[in-house]
């Protein structure tokens, strides 16, 4: 992609739409895309096609929204009764809700479906090769963890570029624990002008930082003051300092605002009054200070947001001066003034930014930011496999916009694996895991790899028991039984719908419900995860919700907030499907079925209950059929009352099956009452 400007940062995505379920509307987005281009000659400078695509994009949503009975997507609810814009800005909404799925590859420019693209919504994308598998990562992490290895960020003007992806990864392999307010400063502060060692000497001088030698704003100033403008503009604006030559026309060109020339002309009598207080003490510019300080353009413009100085009633100009005397506004040097706008204004478009900046890496599945702070996930594979690789790990270069970004056949637009990517040979791979081998005290992959299993599932555990013990659960599911979503969301992520969610924290409410939890609750989810552990969407695929295999017993739980009304349409066929194939999957064990809504419908239940005396033939290739299912189903307030009676799975179980009817009988409303009574009563 590439920059508007010299002084543009790069963005994950566009902020005029921000979509917090990442991953779940951007396969909507591609596929409406697909469908829709099919009937369209061309995308680019057709505005009314663009609109037409939001259009239909909305409907889509309402569309699935219905189906599915509950509200899926937040981001678009006060767009659902969307009219048309003004005529400036039609198909604006088009353009920019695909902005952000041109910047991952699957879509080009022309909002053409790629070949990755393709592949992605087929559900064909290349199986993990030997270092992803290590990764653990599923489909939608490493879709989006290739793409952005593969990321060029190209400069407005000429052929170079920075990859900021695999920069986060070389430095966060480096450095720990980085605040997330200066890891993004640092990453979208870079330019692609910069080469490659430049950018390498950004990560070696920030250990002055990381060892408390230097403060944060130090490194910035020092790194960034000579590169977040040109050389020849910064002189500009430097010798108009010295010159004293304040024109208007060279405050709206160095002190530019994209929305006024009048906004510039503000900040110029800011800037005059701060030189004349500075040189003269008058107290006309004093006042002056004192009253544009508190202008929300000014603050902005020259101090992130904030108001700029310390200021006291009962302040004289001598006593203003010295509270803040380390104020760079007030330097000697006006010049300061203009860098400490640069600074500034770059600063709030990076915090515009940095929230989708955020969501894109942490859906890799490998850039964590948890309370405030930035890792790298799998930092013992990284911190090896980029040593092993060395120089080849490219972060900047110079290579033609127009092959990569416009040419179909790009590696862009391909789909490739990491080792693909980058190169890794099988000689590379061996050394890889010889290193990683010592750590396990063996060079056997298979054995290594269980090592690895072994720890992922460890990580899990410890995740859930910190984060998600048996009162948060019940207390989040209290939130879903009476659909505060809002509440949800702030206990758990906005970046996944709430069904996701619900699947996501119902697998939690079975491992405490578990009396040995001897299942791996790391292959228990059938949500992809982001780099927090936390859910982005269901995976699909045509299985189950969640899928706990024990040495015990085999189960199937199916969740849905489907309303009563709408469970037989939607659940009930799915639901029989995925508990046939799964009972024929899991035949060496007992198996069972668990259904689980906030409200049940009768007659689901009972079809659900008649099964019992079915024969039932699995639906996929050559897996046979079996005579009879057990279905059960609880509500989302009988689960709570499992959690806070403290009832374990065996016991659960064991209770269901032993209320299986010997002969067919007439299934009533009521069967299932006795059996949850049972259950809650039984010690």
């Amino acid at each position: 992609m590439r920059l508007d400007s010299n002084t543009s940062i790069f963005n994950m995505g566009d902020t005029s739409i921000r979509v917090n379920q990442f991953v779940e509307v951007n396969k909507i987005i591609l596929r409406q895309v697909q469908k829709f281009m099919l009937s369209q000659e061309r995308w680019e400078r057709n505005t009314l096609a663009q609109e037409e695509f939001y259009c239909n994009f909305l409907e889509e949503i309402v569309k699935i929204e219905s189906e599915e009975g509950v509200t899926l997507f937040r981001d678009f609810a006060r767009s659902r009764n969307y009219t048309p814009p003004a005529k400036g800005r039609v198909g604006l909404r088009g353009r920019t809700l695909t902005n952000a799925i041109v910047k991952s590859g699957l879509l080009d420019s022309k909002r053409r479906i790629t070949e990755v693209g393709k592949k992605y919504l087929q559900d064909n994308i290349k199986s993990a090769d030997n270092i992803e598998k290590i990764l653990g990562l599923d489909v939608d992490n490493l879709i989006y963890l290739r793409q952005y290895l593969k990321l060029r960020i190209y400069d407005s003007k000429t052929d170079n570029y920075f990859n900021n992806f695999r920069f986060a990864i070389k430095f966060l392999s480096r450095y720990e624990n980085i605040p997330q307010n200066d890891f993004f400063k640092i990453v979208e502060s870079i330019k692609p002008s910069q080469a490659d060692f430049e950018i390498q000497k950004i990560i070696d001088d920030y250990s002055e930082v990381y060892r408390s030698y230097k403060t944060f704003e130090e490194y910035y100033i020092e790194t960034f003051s000579t590169t977040l403008r040109t050389e020849e503009e910064l002189k500009a604006a430097k010798e108009m300092f010295q010159n004293k030559d304040f024109t208007d026309e060279n405050f709206t060109k160095y002190f530019y605002n994209r929305d006024s020339n009048d906004t510039s002309l503000l900040y110029k009598q800011f800037v005059l009054s701060l030189i004349d207080l500075i040189n003269n003490h008058s107290e006309s510019s004093f006042e002056t200070i004192k009253r544009l300080s508190r202008d929300d353009k000014i603050k902005k413009a020259f101090s992130g947001g904030k108001i700029p100085f310390t200021i006291r009633r009962s302040d004289s100009i001598i006593t203003f001066l010295e509270n803040n005397i380390d104020n760079p506004l007030l330097s000697h040097d006006s010049y300061d003034i203009y860098l400490e706008f640069i600074f500034s204004k770059h600063n709030d478009l990076i915090r515009e930014y940095s929230d989708m900046g955020r969501r894109a890496f942490q859906v890799t599945g490998i850039i964590q930011f948890d309370n405030g702070l930035v890792n790298l996930n799998s930092k013992w594979l990284f911190e090896p496999l980029l040593n092993i690789l060395g120089d080849s790990f490219e972060l900047a270069g110079s290579s033609s916009y127009k092959l990569y970004e416009e040419d179909e056949d790009s590696s862009w637009f391909q789909d490739l694996t990491l080792s693909e990517i980058l190169n890794i040979s099988s000689e590379h791979e061996i050394e890889l895991l010889n290193i990683i081998g010592k750590k396990f005290n063996t060079t056997d992959l298979t054995v290594i790899s269980q090592h690895i299993e072994d720890e992922r599932e460890k990580e899990y555990r410890e995740f859930v028991e910190s984060h998600f013990p048996r009162e948060n659960i019940i207390n989040i599911l209290e939130n879903i039984s009476a659909r505060d979503d809002e509440s949800v969301f702030g206990l758990v992520t906005d970046s996944a719908t709430i069904p996701t969610i619900y699947e996501y924290i119902l697998t939690i409410a079975w491992y405490h419900l578990s009396e040995t939890k001897n299942f791996k609750l790391s292959t228990s989810f059938q949500v992809t995860l982001d780099a927090n552990k936390l859910p982005l969407s269901h995976r699909g695929g045509g299985s189950g919700d969640i899928e706990i295999i024990t040495d015990e017993y085999a189960l199937l739980i199916e969740a849905t907030l489907m309303d009563r009304n709408t469970q037989k349409r939607g659940e009930m066929e799915p639901v029989i499907r995925h508990s046939i194939n799964f009972a024929l999957e899991n035949s060496s064990i007992p198996t069972q079925s668990i259904f689980i809504a906030n409200e049940l419908d009768n007659n689901v239940l009972n079809i659900f209950r008649g099964t019992q005396f079915i024969e039932l033939n699995g639906t996929q290739q050559n897996n046979g059929g079996l005579s009879g299912l057990n279905i059960f189903a609880f509500t989302t307030k009988e689960v709570i009352n499992l959690l806070e009676l403290s009832k374990r799975d065996t016991a659960i179980l064991t209770e269901i099956n032993s209320n299986i009817d010997s002969f067919p009988v007439l299934v009533k409303n009521s069967w299932r009452n006795s059996i949850v009574e049972k259950i809650m009563n039984k010690i």
